[in-house]
This record gives structure tokens, sequence and C-alpha cells, in this order.
């Protein structure tokens, strides 16, 4: 009678074969978790630069109400209305609109710097659906100001797709 001890060349073949598809897995569901992470944390940086503008137009009522963050591109100010006020018609004070010609300066810069590394980057618009069309101001207080920021995002089946996150809100 034979007795034999330990394992045969092709039960290790096969248990080492196991690992791999096991260990090929693995690497697969990194890979998967990595690209999700990256997603959320561009769909958490548009939603935040959203609610920062959202939040400069509620605390300058003056200037939504005269439609001044209405906007999709950066109005590239010469003034400074954060620390000095250099350059403001009215010198040492700024108005409704050169603040909200400031907020939009600083947020779209903040919005580049933000969504840099994002193919197509930045793509924004600022509406407002005025609530009374009859009077004078553009966008009366009450009415429905929407802030969109868009970009391309890869996807693992079709390449760019485009991504689009939206508030609407009344200040």
């Amino acid at each position: 009678m034979k007795n034999n001890n330990g394992f045969t060349l092709l039960e290790v073949m096969v248990a080492v074969f196991i690992i791999a598809i096991g260990l090929l897995g693995i690497a697969a569901l990194q890979v998967t978790a990595v690209k999700n992470n990256h997603s959320a944390n561009i769909r958490t940086q548009a939603s935040q630069l959203i609610y920062n503008l959202a939040d400069r137009i509620r605390a300058n009522i003056g200037g939504a109400i005269a439609g001044n963050y209405i906007a999709n591109t950066a109005p590239n100010v010469a003034y400074n209305c954060i620390d000095v006020f250099s350059g403001t018609v009215v010198a040492n004070t700024c108005s409704a609109n050169e603040m909200a010609q400031t907020d939009l300066d600083q947020w779209f810069a903040l919005a580049a710097s933000s969504m840099a590394l994002v193919t197509g980057a930045g793509n924004t618009d600022i509406t407002c659906t005025d609530l009374d069309v009859a009077d004078a101001n553009p966008c009366t207080r009450g009415s429905q100001i929407t802030i969109s920021l868009s970009w391309n995002e890869h996807d693992g089946d079709s390449g760019l797709i485009n991504k689009t996150f939206s508030m609407d809100f009344q200040p």
C-alpha cells in the first residue's frame, strides 16, 4: 500500500487558477469602484458649485431682481467688490449690479478650477422664469431661477456622455 502525502501538480495548478480568477475579479471590482468614485466626486463638486452660486444670489436680492445673475459666461469685471472695493462707480461702495458681476466672475473662475479635470466642464446656464412679465424687473422677486452646470463624463461603454446638474430655486 502506497501512502501519498501532499498535493499533485494538477491540484496545485487548479488552486492557482481559482485564486487567479478571484484576484482578477477583485481587480475589476476595484477599477469599477474608482470610476464610480470619480463620477460621484464630479457630481459633488457640481452640486457644491451650484449651491454656492445660489447662496450668492440669495445674498444679493437686488441684483437677482434686476436680472444681473442671468448669464452663461463670466463677465470679466475690472473692479473688486470683495475686499478693497476698487474700480467701482461709487468709490468704496458696490451696487447690486457690481456685486452680481463680481459674484459671477469669481464663481465662473471657481467652477473652472474645480472642474478642471473634467472634459468639457463649465458649460453653465443661469436663467430666470419671470413671475411677472408686466413689470420692469427681468426677474421679479419670487421668480424661479435655474442654475445648470454640464460636463462630459467617461462612460465605460459609450465613451463620453453629457451630464448635467440643475437646481431651481426662488431667492
